[in-house]
């Protein structure tokens, strides 16, 4: 009866971590390669600081990156709980599982909200566009608007 009721709990906590998967999630981007990264805005809060665990106030999000993945092991799925310090541009993995679409897991963890497991977050990735949108208060980064080609004035001889 112990074992069952400690199987309980644990599937329950792990519920609680990680949000059910595909629910009211938005795609934020998606690139050449067929990335994507999705998060789910209903996730997205402002936590204040911790005197014990860290001085800051942190902002957590969930995301889902989900890649096309190989021949073996098919698609591969990321859930991943953030906590970002927006001041700082730091951030802190809460939550983690990585599965592929053939039925393996790879990684499935949680961590804790320590103030020096904070790291900077990389240029680039998205990760850093995660924090973009969790630190603008969750709103969809603006693409690039393309540059209008350049034209040289037909009444210029040289070009110039």
């Amino acid at each position: 009866m112990r074992t069952v009721l400690t199987l309980a709990t644990s599937a329950a906590l792990f519920a609680m971590s990680v949000p059910a998967q595909a629910q009211g999630l938005v795609l934020v981007l998606s690139n050449a390669a067929g990335r994507e990264l999705l998060v789910d805005p209903f996730s997205l809060k402002t936590l204040g600081p911790q005197s014990d665990l860290r001085r800051f106030p942190a902002v957590e999000l969930y995301v889902e990156m989900r890649s096309p993945g190989g021949r073996r092991t098919g698609a591969v799925t990321e859930r991943v709980r953030y906590h970002f310090n927006c001041t700082a541009g730091t951030v802190n993995t809460i939550s983690y599982y990585r599965g592929f679409a053939n039925g393996t897991r790879s990684h499935d963890w949680r961590g804790a909200d320590w103030a020096d497991r904070y790291e900077p977050v990389k240029p680039g990735t998205l990760t850093e566009q995660a924090m973009a949108y969790a630190c603008s208060g969750g709103k969809l980064p603006v693409a690039p608007t393309p540059e209008a080609p350049e034209t040289t004035p037909k009444d210029d001889p040289d070009g110039e």
